[in-house]
């Protein structure tokens, strides 16, 4: 890696990180309308929500690693981060959905 790519990430994740402050400044008193929308961009269920493409950014630093710990605990890192994580979000969402149906 040469020292413009890594300047480029340091900025790019400086970046990422001030956009997720705001985010969570955003969320100050949460409506049951905010919390869906706030939910919907962490996962959507398909393929554009924050923790797809967290997922995706972390096995991107997995790439062209040999096999082996590393590489397994990346790939298992980006699972949790899209697929478990992913799912307890949509579960909370239909749970959220159905209780504010019966409120």
């Amino acid at each position: 890696m040469n020292g413009e790519q890594t300047e480029r990430i340091r900025r790019a994740a400086a970046d990422a990180h001030t956009a997720l402050q705001q985010l969570t400044a955003a969320t100050a008193g949460l409506t049951p309308e905010g919390r869906t929308v706030l939910l919907d961009s962490l996962h959507d269920g398909r393929t554009d929500g924050l923790l797809v493409v967290l997922g995706g950014l972390i096995t991107a630093a997995g790439e062209d690693l040999p096999e082996g710990d590393a590489s397994e605990d990346i790939d298992e890192a980006a699972a949790y981060v899209e697929d478990y994580a992913g799912q307890r979000l949509a579960r909370a969402r239909t749970a959220l959905t159905g209780q504010g149906a019966r409120t």
